[in-house]
């Protein structure tokens, strides 16, 4: 009997989220199923105000590309929303130092013979401050024999990998995005907003590039028209 590991971790990255109202405060860390027969499990996330106010929180999922179609396309806030609804449309409202428990997202454990990868992201936002938020990337990576779902906080994310025409850059807070190519030769240089951003690489040349935001470590990324 093939099992497959499903296995979510915690990356916390606390530069930049200080302002912020919201912070993850557990979630789930290893679950494991038998992945011969098509089921679904779902994970936790339990978010806490760390505020000095009250807080109505709402979830959305902005990022929802399932080419493994493993994801059974719901989660569940204040309601569960079925995979035709992104947002959610009620709130909780959570206290200064509480922590609320009633997020869960859903995935199938994959059956496939070949491996593949999809991601989504769930954002947590005040409803009365949508720059006051918190992003949670899931990403489902699945093969024949092994499977995993990792969740991670992060600083920034910088979409897809490989890129066609546009970079997606999403930050926490104001910052300078650099990109160089191998010679380590400036190419572009974009002023970002907190939020989402959208970078143009159409003028760029098929190839390697690595980029930061405001000198951080390099990473690479791949542009492919």
């Amino acid at each position: 009997m093939k099992r497959t590991l499903l296995l979510l971790s915690f990356v916390l990255t606390a530069a930049g989220l200080n302002a912020q109202s919201l912070a993850v405060h557990e979630m789930d860390t290893v679950l494991e199923v038998n992945s011969t027969a098509m089921a679904d499990y779902g994970f936790s996330i339990d978010i806490k105000n760390v505020s000095s106010t009250d807080v109505d929180v709402y979830v959305r999922r902005a990022y929802h590309e399932m080419d493994c179609a493993y994801d059974s396309g719901y989660f569940c806030w204040d309601y569960c929303y079925g995979s035709d609804i992104d947002s959610s449309i009620g709130y909780i409202n959570i206290q200064p130092g509480v922590v609320k428990g009633d997020f869960s997202g859903h995935v199938y454990s994959p059956t496939t013979g070949s491996s593949c990868s999809d991601s989504t992201r769930y954002v947590f936002y005040n409803g009365k401050d949508n720059s006051d938020s918190l992003s949670v990337w899931v990403t489902i990576s699945a093969g024949p024999t092994v499977g995993t779902i990792e969740l991670s906080v992060t600083e920034s994310k910088v979409y897809p990998n490989p890129a066609v025409n546009i970079l997606h850059i999403e930050t926490q807070k104001a910052g300078t995005f650099t990109l160089f190519n191998t010679l380590g030769e400036e190419v572009k240089r974009t002023y970002l907003v907190p939020g989402q951003n959208a970078v143009s690489v159409a003028d760029c040349s098929n190839g390697i590039y690595l980029y930061s935001i405001d000198g951080s470590t390099f990473k690479r990324v791949v542009i492919n028209h």
